[in-house]
């Protein structure tokens, strides 16, 4: 028994030893900004527990995770301080998660070893520091993968049913995952009647009604059958207004142009229909522009470091603070240009060779893709949006790798 779990113990020690290095070396702790998008996550909160109603940006089942001590009558600082706790639960569980996913392919050693890749990479723990979504969305995109992964093992459509259904719920936390879902949808369409008529179908029509409450919701409060309108004001605001500051030769700087402001003065309906023309016209008028910003937006998030780590100060006035403030600093950009790099060819790799490659790493390679490329939507966000890839990168890796060493024996 202790020989089957020692790697997982392993793990979670090596794990606390190098967050308690980590925020003591940068002197990092938790910490809440009312007025950056940790505001918004927990307004969202407050509106579903206090008032009963649901935010037009951040959806209903995030603000129902990260509300969840007001239901004991608990005040912001103690929902706050769960936010931090559920981001390290979430990383935490996330270690364990890689490590029995790529377990499932090579040898529980080597897995331990493609694990610690994991755990060393910067951007992924700075974020738990802040009051964030990203740790607890990573945590369901990767919870999901290992269903999909017991799927090839076993053949049993169950594993896949929870998959679907773990992405669904994902999409009410981050709804750019809906689109996983219809990818993924669209590779299993052959097998949509085992997934959907099987013993454990009652868990993804949860999913799915909890999905369209949401948008029905949206639609009465504010006119739009969708589940958000952080999409629409995000183009407006990064990839359409940088694409239009082309155009006009204009100086861009992100929330403070007259286009971002006009937002300010319009209701989420006319938002989502100002950015849907403003997506169109840009697209017919000012192809080249558009295709300009987002090269721009890819780059942007592509070759920074981690913003949490930047910002960090030295206000205990160690000798030793500057020396991992600069390296960390570094490393976290190393680690965002390299995995980058390394997460888009070997994905793109991996969907080249389809005819010849298992339905897994496929899998894997098209979330890589759709991450990165939905990504560029935004700019100006560091490792932010990469890290969801990253530990699929791992897992991939893994795979691929294990899968070239057994060519090679034969």
């Amino acid at each position: 028994m202790i020989r089957n779990i020692k790697y997982e113990y392993l793990l979670v020690f090596i794990s606390i030893v190098w967050v308690v290095f980590f925020s003591f070396t940068l002197q990092l702790t938790p910490y809440f900004s009312p007025i950056c998008d940790d505001g918004s996550y927990l307004y969202a909160a407050q509106l579903l527990y206090h008032q009963g109603e649901i935010d037009n940006t951040r959806p209903l089942l995030l603000a129902a995770i990260h509300g969840f001590p007001y239901l004991f009558g608990c005040k912001d600082d103690t929902v706050i301080v769960w936010g931090f706790v559920l981001n390290f639960l979430c990383w935490f569980s996330t270690i364990i998660l890689v490590f029995k996913i790529i377990s499932l392919q090579c040898t529980r050693k080597k897995a331990f070893l493609y694990t610690l890749v994991f755990i060393s990479l910067l951007g992924n723990l700075a974020h738990n520091f802040n009051f964030l979504s990203e740790s607890i969305y990573i945590f369901m995109i990767v919870l999901s993968i290992y269903f999909i992964s017991k799927y090839y093992k076993s053949q049993d459509f169950k594993y896949l049913t929870i998959a679907f259904t773990l992405l669904t719920f994902n999409s009410l936390i981050k709804p750019v995952s809906l689109g996983l879902v219809l990818l993924f949808g669209l590779f299993y369409i052959k097998h949509l009647k085992s997934i959907l008529f099987n013993k454990y179908n009652l868990l993804l029509s949860c999913s799915v009604l909890l999905l369209l409450f949401q948008m029905l919701w949206i639609k009465k409060k504010y006119g739009d059958f969708t589940i958000s309108y952080i999409g629409a004001i995000t183009y407006y605001n990064y990839l359409g207004d940088k694409a239009h500051c082309y155009q006009n030769n204009l100086e861009y700087i992100p929330g403070e142009t007259l286009r971002a402001k006009q937002l300010n003065t319009l209701t989420s309906h006319q938002i989502k229909q100002l950015a849907e023309v403003d997506f169109k016209n840009q697209l017919q008028n000012n192809t080249l522009n558009l295709c300009k910003a987002y090269l721009f937006c890819i780059y942007s998030n592509s070759s920074k470091g981690n913003f949490i780590i930047s910002q960090c100060e030295n206000n205990n006035k160690t000798s030793y603070f500057d020396f991992f403030k600069f390296s960390f600093k570094v490393v976290s950009k190393l680690q965002n240009i390299i995995l980058t790099i390394l997460s888009i060819t070997l994905a793109g790799y991996t969907l080249l060779k389809i005819k010849r490659n298992n339905g897994f790493s496929t899998i894997l390679s098209v979330a890589i893709l759709y991450i990165f490329l939905i990504s560029a939507m935004s700019c100006f966000q560091c490792d932010r949006f990469h890290i969801a890839f990253f530990p699929l990168f791992v897992i991939l890796y893994s795979v691929e790798n294990q899968k070239f060493f057994k060519k090679k024996e034969l």
